[in-house]
């Protein structure tokens, strides 16, 4: 997937006007998901109210002490039941996300929906109960029906993106930057920085070798993707972990000038300098959202809490700052400052990252086979 230790950044680099914005044309059914019955779950009164939450850095709730830079996500939680009861165990990457819930128990989790089946078949989570959250009826009916396993509300969306590769245009000829072939064009050895990110090299590769579909690769056509990032290991000066720590500082100061990056990258260090690039083979894309513990005390507690970051209001401050899409439909381009952006991209589109040149993420029945091969390639 996608981001992390985002705060990190911000809090070097200050706040930068921009966004990314879905404008969906409908809105999810507010009928979804019931849940478990609401008469087996306390008052919420009664219950404990302390939160033990699954994030990415820079993702807290508006209200905590971690959380420094936007006002409004979780804000409407913090200010009605305080602060002090949420804990948050981060992660950087999905892979370390699933293990973590699967050694501990958290009231609620925010990983992202190509992980979904297997939190559901670990017994990790249970559905939602839609009714509630007061915002669920805005949020895009794409994500939610996406966000569903076995008809039943598993997932809460919430943030998404798109992945390519980041260019410097003052060193890399805009010939050679029409595909995911660049990563391996030997006349940028050195200057290339990929994810340390598993399975989305893989699908990377996938793509570049023009393998249909890059999460259900047979074992020949995945040994054909471990062995082409074996030969561009040799041209890639490192793989990132921190976009912010180490990606963005590096083509900020050109040792390196290409990246696997996120579209927020750009508008961050200069758009007239940097660009996301449109492969012919097709971008990634993924989306990210909430889930419930299977056995959380705090059952409401984690409902009020998703709702105060569903809602529109803090959808659109998360747009502004964070540079992401959210899966509430209901904004519109006038509550986003860079409208341009947001044009640029698509995001106007309710299905924009299902689009035919668009590679949505999505579960890999034999994720332990990727992550090996992944770690083999390391290896090399």
């Amino acid at each position: 997937m996608r981001r992390m230790d985002r705060g990190e950044f911000l809090k070097s680099a200050g706040l930068f006007s921009g966004a990314v914005l879905l404008s969906g044309c409908g809105s999810g059914s507010g009928s979804g998901s019931s849940g478990s019955s609401m008469a087996s779950h306390p008052p919420i009164g009664s219950e404990p109210g302390n939160l033990a939450i699954l994030e990415w850095g820079g993702y807290e709730a508006a209200g905590t002490k971690a959380q420094k830079y936007w006002k409004v996500p979780g804000k409407a939680y913090t200010d009605k039941f305080g602060a002090n009861g949420i804990t948050y165990t981060y992660i950087v990457n999905d892979s370390q996300a699933l293990q973590k819930a699967s050694q501990v128990p958290f009231d609620i989790m925010h990983p992202c929906n190509e992980n979904t089946p297997d939190y559901v078949s670990r017994g990790l989570v249970q559905p939602w109960d839609t009714s509630l959250l007061p915002s669920f009826g805005e949020l895009n009916p794409f994500f939610v029906d996406k966000s569903k396993v076995n008809g039943e509300q598993y997932m809460i969306p919430w943030d998404w993106g798109y992945a390519s590769l980041t260019y410097n245009k003052d060193h890399v000829d805009p010939a050679d930057a029409d595909s995911w072939g660049l990563a391996w064009n030997p006349k940028y050895k050195g200057k290339i920085a990929l994810w340390d990110g598993a399975a989305s090299n893989l699908e990377v590769a996938a793509l570049k070798l023009g393998f249909p579909e890059m999460d259900n690769m047979s074992s020949d056509q995945l040994d054909q993707a471990k062995q082409a990032l074996i030969d561009q290991k040799p041209l890639n000066k490192f793989y990132w972990q921190s976009e912010y720590g180490d990606m963005q500082p590096a083509l900020k100061n050109e040792s390196i000038w290409i990246a696997y990056s996120w579209q927020d990258v750009p508008p961050i260090l200069g758009a007239n300098k940097f660009v996301f690039m449109d492969p012919k083979e097709g971008r990634l894309s993924w989306f990210c959202g909430f889930m419930l513990g299977a056995h959380t005390k705090n059952y409401r507690h984690a409902h009020e809490y998703v709702e105060s970051f569903i809602n529109k209001k803090a959808c659109v401050d998360m747009m502004n700052i964070y540079y992401y899409g959210t899966a509430n439909s209901t904004v519109q381009a006038s509550d986003i400052k860079d409208e341009t952006l947001a044009k640029s991209l698509d995001l106007g589109n309710p299905q924009a990252i299902a689009a035919p040149d668009v590679h949505l993420q999505s579960w890999e029945k034999n994720r332990s086979a990727y992550d090996l091969a992944w770690e083999e390639v390391k290896a090399a």
